[in-house]
């Protein structure tokens, strides 16, 4: 999925709570409590044109083997032709015809036809003709008691609203209608309904099969139940419309009742048909290099190194939290079933995902993080569903398997003084405690619940197993808040910030400095914040460069690299080396605003650990590069350092910047002599800009040349400047060229900055054309060719006045800087 959302069907919801409000307005409470509804859809299965019919008669098609000639009643009194490919079409057969002008799913218009010279005036419809179903072999066979002309609306219409919310990646329960109805619930003062559980028809059976997990660090908790006697078929009608709605397709009882309980609780599950595992151990473990397996989307892939699997003792059955295998699915000769509830790893399953490119809606919520305690829970609702929808008996022997180090979170103490600070309300004790007990947080008071202070403990919360994302004191003011309302606090009281909708300078700046690189040609990169392990050894640091020197998470919830960046260039070097390899047009121009961590902070007002004790330095800069240009400008210099360069100064003067260049060596991955310190207005240094050393780009596997300009916006003024109106100029303006005769290792800013300090008050314009080195000029200087421009806003210029301003310039030029005038 392109971005963590969820569908919620509101028939399914309406189930689990209850709500006074239109859709509209639920949506909008839901925005406003931190579910971004993004789109309300009105969904509607229907069947226009398709009506119930009898087959009459059936014979063999003249000129086809494998077709047969029908005739049937569709309610209309006359018997109508039809041409028909199922094997099991006969007489007398109940069935669903599409008439001439029907639609069908996937814009399939039924019209009249010959086929093999016979005519045709419809259709029989096998059930994934009209996604009713997976099983396309023949045609649906209906109840015989039904009759002719009934439109199939009548029988597997629905309709629903279904919400498509954006869900933040620190909240993996509201990937569930139950974690959604807790919400309504809270917003609403109702209770979650529970939905039925397994309790009964136990048949005292052994489970047949042990657990055993190698790790529990790869796998916390594995639990797996036992159902005999299983009829696979199709799944209940109000089943199928539910999980049609949120986009799921329904495949037969079994499969359906395992995904519909995902889409309800959030806890992915899979069934094995049990006859074809092997042994009686399932074991919970990593694989090795190059182990082969064939996935049940019929592919064969080859797995890496580490990758978690659940296996039986001839090898791997499963991919945990990713995928089952095709050598233990469920088909429509199973009966016996292992069912699989299980906690994994976030990391190993986004890891698996990842390297094999396969993304299902198990991995989608096992990879954002799992609810220890619905493991069990979510398993004795598909066990009821199974016992009520697929015949199924429960074995009362299960395994349930899990650390048994792991440790319950502690509670997190809560000041009501803290909450009222915070928010600017007057929020009573009871109030605040019963915001988190609809959230499904456990809460216990502490000393006197009406002490207001900021020593006063009021309540101990425990943090249930699916809010892995509570910590602290403040996220749980944060849950006050959402639920309680924003709209509902006060201007006043301790809340301090900024006001609704006002930005300060840096959103501001940077908004501008986006649109100003888009209309540049500059494509933006957002990048990760982590960095490789072997990256900064590559940009040639010295040893006490406090960018040398990284951090390290120590308990990441993602998988790969673990390193804070102390240093852009890494990533901007990936992702153009990436791009230019996989055949984007060169040169590439790219560029990024983001955050480097380095770890010479500043010391933490509160430490909550040793490790906290000092915070690191998060500087904001501005970088941006060109890549694979192999262009040659003036005085046959590289394009694109001449390119890059006048990118600064043109970024300097559209967005009012008081930056300057100076022509000299101040990075060590940049190349010698092709590079400029950076200043403010005062000198102070604030980034650089130059082409990346050969070395550095060779160490990264980058074979194109790369320029590269980086400011520290944290050491700029980015306040907003005046901008003074200045008249267009009533009076032209004189041009005059220069052509000097400048030694070598004189740069053009030098020579710049005497014109125009020497050039007097009607100089406004110094540009140089031209650079010519070779034969007529001595071969220790090179001729540079300047237009100068003089204007004044009083009248027309003299000659004698531009010739005195020529000579003060030449003067100046011979005496500071050793240059001639040719």
């Amino acid at each position: 999925m392109p971005r963590c959302a969820v569908k919620i069907s509101l028939d399914w919801l309406g189930e689990l709570v209850s709500w006074d409000d239109s859709t509209e307005e639920l949506a909008a409470k839901l925005t406003a409590a931190g579910l971004n509804v993004e789109g309300i859809e009105d969904f509607r299965l229907s069947f226009p044109g398709v009506v119930v019919a009898k087959v009459l008669e059936r014979e063999q098609h003249p000129n086809a083997d494998r077709l047969s000639l029908c005739r049937v009643d569709a309610g209309t009194g006359e018997p109508v032709q039809v041409v028909c490919g199922a094997p099991n079409v006969r007489a007398g057969l109940t069935v669903l015809f599409a008439t001439v002008g029907s639609v069908l799913p996937g814009n399939f218009k039924i019209k009249k036809s010959k086929i093999r010279g016979v005519e045709s005036f419809g259709m029989i419809c096998s059930a994934t003709e009209l996604e009713l179903g997976a099983d396309g072999s023949g045609i649906m066979e209906l109840d015989t008691d039904l009759a002719p002309g009934t439109p199939a609306d009548e029988l597997y219409g629905h309709h629903d609203t279904v919400l498509d919310i954006e869900v933040t990646p620190n909240r993996p329960d509201w990937l569930s209608h139950i974690g959604v109805a807790r919400e309504v619930a809270a917003i609403y003062g109702t209770k979650v309904n529970t939905p039925r559980a397994w309790g009964s028809q136990q048949t005292g059976e052994s489970l047949g099969v042990k657990v055993r997990i190698e790790d529990y660090e790869e796998c916390p908790r594995y639990s797996a139940f036992g159902a005999r006697g299983v009829e696979v078929g199709p799944s209940p009608d109000w089943m199928q419309n539910r999980l049609r709605a949120i986009g799921s397709r329904p495949i037969n009882n079994v499969v359906d009742i395992t995904n519909y309980v995902m889409f309800e609780t959030g806890q992915p599950m899979h069934a094995f048909d049990q006859s074809k595992l092997s042994g009686g151990t399932i074991t919970i473990r990593t694989v090795e290099q190059g182990t082969k397996v064939i996935t049940l989307d019929n592919q064969e892939r080859e797995l890496d190194a580490g990758t978690l699997a659940v296996c039986d003792e001839k090898g791997p059955v499963a991919l945990a939290g990713v995928m089952g295998m095709a050598n233990s699915e469920v088909d429509a000769g199973t009966k016996d079933i292992l069912l699989e509830s299980a906690f994994f790893n976030a990391s190993l399953v986004r890891k698996a995902s990842r390297d094999l490119g396969l993304i299902s809606e198990s991995s989608y919520r096992f990879e954002r993080g799992g609810d220890w305690e619905m493991v069990i829970k979510a398993a004795h609702r598909a066990l009821y569903l199974l016992q009520e929808h697929a015949g199924a008996h429960i074995v009362t022997d299960w395994a349930d398997r899990f650390d048994p180090d792991r440790s319950e979170p502690a509670g997190i103490p809560l000041r009501i003084w803290q909450v009222n600070r915070v928010l600017g309300t007057q929020i009573a004790t009871d109030e605040a405690a019963e915001i988190l007990q609809s959230l499904g947080l456990k809460v216990q008071p502490m000393g006197n619940p009406q002490a207001s202070n900021a020593n006063a403990v009021n309540i101990m919360v425990k943090v249930p197993s699916f809010r892995r994302d509570l910590f602290q004191e403040i996220d749980l003011i944060e849950e006050i808040a959402r639920i309680y309302g924003y709209g509902n606090m006060a201007g006043g009281g301790g809340f301090i910030g900024q006001g609704a909708g006002q930005r300060n300078s840096k959103d501001v700046f940077l908004s501008r400095v986006r649109a100003w690189f888009s209309a540049c040609g500059y494509n933006e990169l957002v990048t990760s914040s982590f960095m490789g392990e072997g990256d900064l050894p590559k940009l040639n640091l010295p040893e006490d460069d406090v960018r040398r020197s990284s951090l390290a998470v120590m308990n990441p919830n993602h998988g790969g690299d673990i390193r804070l960046r102390t240093h852009l260039l890494p990533s901007l070097v990936d992702v153009a080396r990436r791009n230019l390899n996989s055949g984007a047009a060169a040169p590439l121009r790219a560029f990024q605003a983001n955050r480097v961590y380095w770890p010479a902070g500043a010391k933490a007002a509160d430490p909550r650990h040793e490790d906290e004790k000092m915070l690191p330095e998060e500087p904001l800069f501005l970088q941006f590069g060109i890549a694979g240009h192999t262009g040659r400008g003036l005085d046959d210099m590289p394009q694109d350092l001449l390119e890059i360069k006048g990118a600064v100064e043109a970024l300097a003067r559209n967005l009012l910047l008081d930056l300057k260049l100076e022509a000299r060596d101040c990075e060590p991955w940049l190349m010698p002599g092709q590079q400029w310190l950076i200043t403010d207005g005062e000198g102070r240094p604030v980034g650089s800009a130059g082409r990346v050393h050969p070395q550095v780009l060779e160490a990264f596997a980058m074979d194109e040349a790369l320029t590269v300009a980086e400011i520290n916006l944290d050491k700029v003024d980015l306040e907003p400047k005046t901008v003074r109106y200045e008249p267009f100029a009533r009076f032209p303006a004189v041009k005059r060229d220069l052509s000097l005769l400048v030694p070598h290792g004189t740069g053009f800013a030098e020579i710049e900055a005497v014109v125009r300090e020497s050039g007097g008050p009607h100089l406004v314009e110094v540009d140089l054309f031209d650079i010519y080195r070779g034969r007529g000029v001595p071969e220790d200087r090179g001729a540079y060719g300047i237009r100068l421009k003089f204007r004044s806003a009083k009248g027309s210029l003299k000659g004698k006045t531009v010739d005195y301003a020529i000579n003060q310039i030449v003067e100046a030029l011979s005496s500071r800087l050793k240059i001639d005038h040719r």
